[in-house]
């Protein structure tokens, strides 16, 4: 039986705590994930867990908490028993979750990446915000996209704003990164018709047959996406809209467009 853990002192917990910040995420290429019902969507997504730290007297309690340890015991991962004050440490909520975990984080690189008919992915050049970036990776999965390709100085998909927002759909579908110059190389040679937003020559978005790879473009809400992204898309294409506003909220935009997009495929 480990030693229960009883101060935020602790060696393991403050290197746990370290995750909250991402200069320690991008080293230990890991990140935290916290209560019973998120770890186990890990888990059944496949991602590697690597640490749990748990309430040890809740688990003697709760059977869901119970069986988390048991399924974490045999994945090998490392068993931290603690207490509710500890766990207390990571948030400021006045009842904090009974368990937190380090799960590994995921990438997949460019070159690995599945494309056949009927796959659709989205990329996004430079997300800022990680809400609206955990809001995409929920719809993305919602729609039954492949997955999201960041480009360039992206905000941290794994960070706890963005998992907040994704709602546990970030293990449901694959991420991959690369610059602006490695995107468009390998996006040529690809196969896939990359199909950005934007208002110089475009059409409607419900226009296009999206057959084949599609790669949906998104930039920023202020920008869009850059000329040279531009100038790379197959085909160019708007969301029109009836009142003044002059343009939607990026996680809205994207919801849009990947529903657009698969519903044309899984239409038959």
């Amino acid at each position: 039986m480990a030693e229960i853990i009883s101060s935020l002192a602790n060696g393991k917990v403050k290197n746990m705590r370290k995750l909250r910040e991402r200069k320690y995420r991008d080293r230990t290429q890991s990140h935290l994930v916290e209560g019973v019902r998120a770890i186990e969507e890990g888990l059944a997504g496949q991602a590697h867990l690597v640490q749990l730290l748990y309430d040890h007297a809740q688990a003697t309690q709760q059977s869901e908490l119970a069986a988390l340890v048991k399924t974490a015991r045999s994945h090998h991962a490392e068993l931290l028993p603690t207490t509710r004050e500890v766990l207390g440490g990571f948030s400021s909520r006045d009842n904090p979750h009974a368990a937190i975990a380090v799960f590994a984080q995921r990438w997949q690189p460019l070159n690995t990446l599945t494309l056949d008919e009927k796959s659709v992915w989205i990329t996004l050049e430079s997300p800022r915000d990680p809400g609206n970036l955990g809001t995409i990776i929920r719809s993305c999965e919602a729609a039954g996209a492949s997955g999201v390709i960041l480009i360039d100085h992206a905000c941290d998909p794994y960070s706890p704003e963005a998992m907040r927002a994704s709602t546990g759909a970030l293990f449901g579908v694959s991420l991959a990164r690369a610059s602006l110059d490695e995107f468009i190389e390998w996006q040529t040679n690809s196969g896939a018709t990359l199909v950005g937003t934007g208002l110089e020559r475009s059409t409607d978005y419900r226009a296009p047959d999206y057959t084949g790879p599609i790669i949906i473009a998104m930039g920023t809400e202020r920008d869009g996406i850059t000329p040279r992204l531009h100038a790379a898309c197959g085909q160019i294409v708007r969301i029109p809209m009836r009142g003044n506003t002059d343009s939607l909220n990026l996680s809205i935009a994207s919801a849009l467009m990947l529903f657009e997009v698969t519903n044309r495929k899984y239409q038959d």
